[in-house]
């Protein structure tokens, strides 16, 4: 360890300690420097880090700004541009739900008009059938009233004999009972009116016509689900000519030579469709123009298609028919016979696979042709046509047409 020095006494006095001096020359005043001392001037000459890396830093910072207010413009352009794409979607969605109110509306008042007319002619029917009721019940009211102020007469004539017995007018009493022997009073109430069958079936036919008025309303319905059907030559029959577009079929008149296959129809003049369905709504219209025979419908793709086949549900197909220019038939077990007021043209042929529905109209008339309904198609079904076989009468192609 150093030694601690201790300050020596100078001549002439006490000694002062060294930090006593060097504090009192510390607080000593310093002398001004001369312009020689002092050199240039700082204002002069720039001093590195000051004046020059600032303006350099004022650069980047406008620059800076000028990009993120560039940057924010951009921005707002794109909001406001979002804000208008979105204001125009409003407009289109309002215009879309007012114009779909609309239709609704206008649907509704036509539903509501038919079942408007369909109720006033059950109320009709009711009328019509409860009225003889009513008319044989005031007359069998009257009826008995007429006979009992009758007897009502009697018994007062009656009475007033039994008084006069008591001035022993006995003659009298005895005169009025033998001219008032009882008769046969009594009140007709047979019910003769016959059977309701003839207003009922009246009413049933004019209800029917009623309703008829919503087909309309179905075909605007179903015309939604409409889809691009085309023929699948690889199942016709080999006399038949499928146009390349898969759109037209007709019969040839003999074999076309085409290989007979397993897919291919062999005996019955017919050929599915390729468009396949297994769920779902399906729509298409056939023109049939002046045809004296067709077969249209929907078939399993399972069903056979070999020998002399049976058209009706249990062998997997639904198929409406027509044959001899003038005659139509549902393939039900047996048969149904329908009856259309006119020849159709175009044939619209409808399927909800779910609903179990397959139903046919006319597309002219706006009516309602047939319906197969609580179809059970277990897999996969497909459309069904015959041109049935060409003579004079029946030459021109089915065809496929648009919807």
């Amino acid at each position: 360890m150093a030694d601690r020095r201790i300050p020596q006494e100078k001549e002439g006095g006490t000694s002062e300690p060294e930090s006593s001096r060097v504090t009192t020359q510390r607080n000593r005043p310093s002398p001004e420097p001369t312009e020689e001392e002092r050199g240039p001037s700082a204002v002069d000459t720039p001093q590195p880090g000051t004046a020059g890396e600032s303006d350099q830093s004022q650069q980047a910072l406008d620059f800076f700004t000028e990009e993120q207010q560039a940057k924010q413009e951009r921005l707002k352009a794109d909001l406001k541009q979002q804000i208008h794409i979105r204001e125009q979607r409003k407009v289109e969605v309002r215009s879309s739900a007012a114009d779909c109110q609309g239709r609704l509306d206008a649907e509704w008042l036509q539903i509501n008009s038919v079942f408007s007319d369909v109720i006033k002619l059950v109320v009709d029917a009711r009328q019509k059938a409860l009225q003889p009721l009513e008319d044989r019940k005031r007359e069998v009211g009257k009826e008995a009233e007429r006979i009992v102020q009758k007897i009502q007469r009697e018994i007062d004539t009656f009475e007033k004999a039994i008084g006069e017995l008591n001035n022993n007018q006995v003659s009298a009493a005895t005169n009025l009972v033998e001219s008032n022997k009882t008769e046969e009073s009594s009140v007709d109430t047979s019910l003769s009116f016959g059977t309701l069958r003839a207003a009922t079936s009246t009413m049933m036919n004019q209800i029917q016509q009623e309703l008829e008025k919503l087909t309309s309303v179905e075909l605007k319905r179903i015309s939604t689900f409409a889809v691009d059907v085309k023929l699948d030559p690889t199942t016709a029959h080999q006399n038949l000519d499928v146009s390349p577009d898969g759109k037209q079929v007709r019969d040839g008149g003999k074999n076309s030579g085409v290989p007979d296959t397993a897919e291919r129809f062999d005996m019955l003049g017919s050929v599915l469709g390729l468009n396949g369905l297994t769920s779902g709504r399906a729509y298409w219209e056939v023109d049939v123009g002046r045809k004296s025979g067709w077969d249209l419908g929907v078939a399993k793709r399972s069903a056979n298609r070999k020998g002399q086949l049976e058209l009706n549900p249990e062998e997997g197909y639904w198929v409406i028919v027509h044959y001899e220019d003038i005659m139509y038939a549902a393939m039900t077990a047996p048969p149904v016979r329908i009856s259309l007021k006119e020849k159709p043209k175009t044939v619209g042929v409808f399927v909800d696979y779910e609903e179990g529905l397959v139903s046919f109209y006319d597309v002219k008339t706006q009516s309602h042709i047939y319906s197969f309904t609580e179809c059970l198609f277990g897999g996969e079904i497909r459309p069904y046509f015959s041109p049935h076989t060409q003579n004079e009468k029946n030459s021109d192609p089915l065809f496929i047409c648009a919807v």
